[in-house]
């Protein structure tokens, strides 16, 4: 559901799993190497991000792909608490592929040193554009100021 949201498109256009440091140089797999990922339930063919926000043999795929989604690797298996899909017992087999394609990150990702910082809420900022309208009945709301 969230990747039909335009912005999350932009700054992730497809999916991709992250592998660490180590495990790319094993397998000689650099960002944008193609990548195959068999469970015991599926398997998908995506790109690779070397990272080291994993590391060892961890792997980690985002949940935004319509074409190559999680899903296919994880059974229908979820926890009894939650419901949620056992995501983190998923196991798979990598294999490298003779594809090497762009970095599966564009430019324009956080990732690469342009964070978009927000000092907070900015409301007040908000409400001072000129395009601006209130919503709901004014006589009914009530306005909180900040220091």
């Amino acid at each position: 559901m969230t990747y039909r949201t335009e912005g999350i498109r932009e700054k992730t256009p497809d999916t991709f799993v992250e592998v660490s440091p180590e495990l790319a140089e094993e397998r000689g797999i650099q960002s944008g190497s193609w990548v195959q990922l068999v469970s015991r339930y599926g398997r998908v063919r995506v790109r690779a991000l070397v990272t080291n926000r994993v590391q060892g043999r961890e792997l980690y795929m985002p949940m935004n792909s319509t074409e190559s989604p999680i899903n296919r690797l994880t059974s229908s298996h979820v926890d009894p608490a939650t419901h949620t899909p056992a995501y983190k017992e998923t196991s798979v087999q990598l294999s490298v592929l003779d594809e090497v394609g762009e970095n599966p990150l564009p430019p324009t990702n956080h990732r690469w040193g342009h964070p978009t910082p927000q000092q907070g809420v900015e409301v007040e900022r908000k409400w001072k554009r000129s395009d601006y309208r209130t919503p709901g009945n004014q006589d009914q709301l009530v306005q909180i100021r900040s220091k």
